[in-house]
């Protein structure tokens, strides 16, 4: 069975090479997901509508000359409970990027049910 670890980081280069179908390879079907509010203000159910924001997300990265996405994983945290997987982990850019994910194995591997997205405010240096 695939680990924790090897669901996160395909999930994570997936998103950082803009490769959706690869990404959306990690969520289970049911799936919800709480994107930052500015790019989906509502919680999001089901793989397909998952995949229809980060399909927005892409396409304004893509939009904006960039190929790639840099991504720096800060502060990773897994807890496992009974056949459940919960993961903390920060992203540093212009924002500090929180994520939770709630991860199950299914048919031999740990899938993605839900993603919580939040962006804080970065303090100011002193």
């Amino acid at each position: 069975m695939e680990d924790i670890q090897g669901t996160l980081s395909g999930f994570l280069r997936a998103f950082s090479e803009l490769k959706l179908d690869e990404m959306m390879a990690y969520y289970g079907d049911d799936a919800t997901s709480f994107f930052p509010f500015r790019h989906h203000s509502q919680r999001l159910d089901g793989k397909q509508a998952i995949r229809e924001a980060f399909a927005r997300v892409l396409s304004k990265v893509r939009d904006s000359g960039a190929t790639r996405i840099r991504l720096n994983v800060e502060d990773f945290h897994v807890q496992e409970f009974d056949g459940v997987a919960v993961v903390t982990f920060h992203i540093r850019d212009d924002d500090l990027s929180r994520r939770t994910l709630v991860l199950r194995p299914t048919r031999g591997r740990w899938l993605i049910e839900h993603m919580h997205a939040s962006n804080a405010p970065l303090p100011e240096e002193a």
